[in-house]
């Protein structure tokens, strides 16, 4: 058996603690799996980043059929110049995380910081932000295609055409509309915010069924 690669001496891993809510343990798993990511197809060393490509070898991103707006929200939310270095890398690995983090169980105890309330119109990532609250930011900015700060029918359609590919814009624009009036209470000319967002969202209790396994 391979032994586990061991975190760089640079890394600040209370720092990354600090705004993931993640464990050591699970710190030390993700550069695991970010050390297997990071391929030089050159040859060399690894690069100390990833990106688009690397993330696409991943199996799980293959079989979505909105793999590339996923990998587009995450680089354009988390990375730098298309790249992922391991601390951003481990950022937006926790909002995927299925477990409790220390994040969600300090926020059960500061009232001030545990919800969207006082960020609703605002849909960019806060240092207050829970990790059910950026699940919730980011699903949303996977819908929000013109990144307007809001979900229009339009955004709903081009959602619709990246998940099942061969559609007519009448028939996205049907279904677009159906899907805006869920969130609107049957206003399907309205647009959605973020707060209508969260609580569909949370209606559903969406937030077990959002995973992303990278893990080996």
């Amino acid at each position: 058996m391979g032994s586990t690669p061991s975190l760089p001496a640079t890394t600040d891993v209370d720092d990354i603690i600090a705004s993931t809510g993640l464990t050591k343990k699970a710190i030390r798993a993700l550069w695991t799996r970010f050390k297997d990511l990071d391929r030089d197809v050159s040859g060399g060393d690894s690069k100390g980043y990833l990106t688009l490509d690397d993330l696409s070898r991943v199996p799980k991103f293959d079989e979505n059929p909105i793999a590339p707006r996923l990998m587009k929200v995450i680089f354009d939310d988390f990375g730098t110049n298309d790249k992922l270095n391991f601390k951003q890398f481990a950022q937006f690995m926790s909002i995927f995380s299925r477990r409790e983090t220390h994040l969600s169980l300090r926020a059960r105890t500061d009232s001030n910081k545990n919800t969207l309330k006082n960020y609703e119109t605002d849909v960019r990532y806060s240092m207050y932000d829970t990790i059910l609250a950026k699940k919730i930011k980011f699903m949303f900015r996977m819908y929000d295609i013109d990144r307007d700060g809001k979900i229009s029918k339009e955004d709903a359609q081009e959602t619709l055409k990246m998940m099942v590919g061969e559609i007519s814009d009448e028939e996205a624009s049907i279904i677009a509309e159906k899907v805006i009036d869920e969130f609107t209470d049957n206003n399907p000319n309205a647009v959605v915010n973020l707060t209508n967002f969260e609580r569909t969202l949370l209606l559903i209790d969406f937030k077990d069924k959002m995973g992303l396994k990278l893990l080996k």
